[in-house]
């Protein structure tokens, strides 16, 4: 009889990973020793080198993976944002899309964070503006061995960017979560993007891209001495979000007053699954992250999806007969 192997994984609280975190889905061969992650922890420090499998920055991990670090990710996917929720301004600012923010002041807890990534590809793709048209502000210096282009003009303050925005001493800002100033509904501020639904639909519909912001990655000596471990993971990973969507089937569980409608509106606009893990599902979403990657100085070249993904996770499932038998099998 094997034991299941012992793994220590870092993964944030979403409904869609809750079901792993709380037991109800088992790994299969593996015992985990979940630590719940802290929101933002993923791109705040080499997680890697701390757990077995960790969420990771998808950013950051490109930029390791380049580096030819000793780590590797799996088509794994627990969190995506649509950016243009996440652009704010000044009320009185008179912004009201990426063209508007030529020549003006933007800040970001960090420049690196996989959601600059994203809002600057699609400012210059979809709308022409480039990240040195705009003078940048961070809260700190960026770390993790990041280093912007010299084009690009980025002044770390020590300061808080929201309180900056508030001030008026910045003029917008791209933010990892929703602000505390537009939460408490301060009239200083809103969102660049008047009809934001409208524009994330518009953005869907033309480039059928949710963008990817963290993968899953594992450490390669880890990976190359128990190949099988990849196939239950994204095996776990599917099964808790099954489960979460699964929840949902009886909408008066949750706690909106249109939930019913709400539900119903998401799933005609972006599918049954928009959370769906695997390779060739996320490929065309991958590539035009790694060109966004290459084109912002992340990465030194122009890297494949291949590359950057476990050679295992691209081959056929693997037989479960392959896996240890779980505790207590004959």
């Amino acid at each position: 009889m094997k034991t299941d192997l012992q793994l220590k994984i870092s993964l944030a609280d979403y409904h869609r990973t809750r079901p792993l975190l709380n037991g109800d889905v088992k790994l299969r061969g593996i015992a985990p020793e979940y630590y719940a992650a802290a929101p933002g922890e993923a791109c705040l420090r080499p997680v890697y080198e701390e757990f077995d499998v960790a969420e990771m920055s998808l950013s950051w991990y490109a930029m390791a993976r380049y580096r030819k670090e000793p780590v590797y990710a799996l088509p794994i996917f627990p969190l995506r944002m649509f950016i243009q929720a996440y652009v704010y301004c000044r009320a009185d600012s008179g912004i009201t899309k990426p063209e508007d923010l030529r020549g003006k002041r933007v800040g970001m807890d960090l420049y690196r964070l996989t959601v600059g990534l994203w809002t600057r590809g699609v400012f210059e793709e979809h709308h022409g503006v480039t990240p040195d048209q705009i003078h940048w502000f961070t809260t700190e210096a960026e770390g993790a061995g990041f280093e912007a282009p010299a084009n690009v003009t980025i002044t770390p303050t020590g300061r808080d960017v929201e309180d900056l925005l508030l001030s008026g001493e910045i003029d917008a800002v791209i933010a990892p979560n929703v602000l505390k100033s537009i939460r408490a509904g301060d009239p200083r501020v809103r969102r660049m993007y008047a009809d934001c639904r409208e524009t994330i639909g518009s953005y869907f519909d033309k480039t059928g891209i949710f963008p990817i912001t963290h993968t899953l990655v594992v450490r390669e000596e880890l990976l190359a001495r128990e190949p099988w471990i990849v196939e239950s993971l994204v095996e776990g990973f599917q099964a808790a979000g099954d489960l979460c969507r699964k929840q949902y089937d009886y909408p008066k569980r949750l706690s909106f007053p249109t939930a019913v409608l709400i539900l119903e509106e998401e799933e005609k606009r972006f599918g049954k699954d928009p959370w769906k893990h695997g390779l060739d599902q996320n490929t065309h979403t991958l590539d035009r992250f790694m060109e966004y990657a290459f084109r912002q100085g992340y990465t030194g070249r122009r890297m494949s999806v291949d590359e950057c993904f476990w050679p295992a996770s691209k081959k056929p499932a693997a037989s479960k007969a392959l896996a240890p038998e779980p505790v207590g099998a004959k």
